[in-house]
């Protein structure tokens, strides 16, 4: 029929409409992104050496400075952070969120398993870990709290923000509301980790036993914290993609977070590793 359009000239079109989608990333985001991540390397690589050096001094920096920064950065965001961003209009805060969401994307995850996992080998290397102790009971309760807000909220919120970055039009005043929605968090689990300062106290005047490691409990805790962001993060990422077939996301941001799908992976891996010289 004359006029009637080939059918690969629509794939085609397609392809040149992507094509023509510009990234919303700054040019400055993938080293934010690389520097997160080496910094987020140090935290689990530390407890790694701990491990394999049996050294309990170093073991216990390490799940203390982990716990200290995490501490740190959740009150700076809600006490400091967040009262600027409340003066701030929606296009500075959107500036704010560009530079700090990429800066925070493996830091924060790692300082947080981290924290945990070395303070169940702490608990144990000391013969504390009792689940017959309320302040160990209690402890537990708290990290899971903090995992779920972590994981369930915290870090979904992040992508959300990165995959509306880089949207060609993204929405403004979305990125505003979920970053907010993050700082106002990031207060709650500060809180939270400050109950958990106290209850660490407690714990550390329990009559100790003989040291003990239970490792199944370790793996399975290991195993809940990756399932449990992979989960999450592979249900955003899908997501995603099917923005990218719309046409609505560029290559750039589905390589942008496959890269941080592998970063976290790689930080678990390495969390993993202190089971083999446990």
């Amino acid at each position: 029929m004359q006029g009637a359009i080939p059918p690969d000239a629509n794939v085609r079109g397609m392809h040149l409409q992507r094509e023509s989608i510009q990234s919303g990333f700054p040019p400055y985001t993938s080293r934010l992104l690389i520097q997160s991540f080496l910094f987020g390397l140090i935290p689990p690589i530390a407890l790694v050496a701990a491990i394999i050096l049996k050294n309990l001094m170093l073991l216990t920096y390490t799940h203390v400075m982990s716990a200290v920064m995490w501490t740190g950065f959740d009150l700076f965001m809600a006490l400091i952070l967040g009262r600027v961003l409340r003066s701030l209009d929606i296009a500075g805060r959107v500036e704010v969120a560009k530079r700090l969401t990429p800066s925070t994307f493996f830091i924060l995850p790692s300082l947080a398993a981290t924290t945990i996992t070395a303070g169940i080998y702490l608990a144990m290397s000391l013969g504390v870990f009792n689940l017959a102790y309320f302040w160990i009971v209690a402890a537990l309760f708290i990290v899971a709290i903090l995992t779920v807000q972590g994981f369930v909220i915290l870090m979904p919120n992040s992508m959300r923000i990165f995959i509306e970055l880089a949207k060609s039009n993204p929405s403004k005043e979305r990125i505003a509301k979920l970053n907010g929605i993050n700082i106002r968090l990031a207060g709650v689990q500060g809180a939270f980790q400050i109950v958990i300062i106290f209850i660490m106290v407690n714990i550390s005047n329990l009559p100790s036993a003989t040291a003990q490691l239970n490792l199944p409990m370790i793996l399975y805790s290991l195993i809940a914290f990756a399932a449990l962001f992979l989960g999450v993060y592979l249900f955003i990422y899908n997501g995603a993609r099917s923005d990218y077939k719309k046409g609505e996301l560029d290559e750039k941001a589905i390589y942008t977070l496959r890269f941080g799908l592998y970063g976290h992976i790689i930080i678990f891996l390495i969390l993993g590793l202190t089971l083999l010289f446990a």
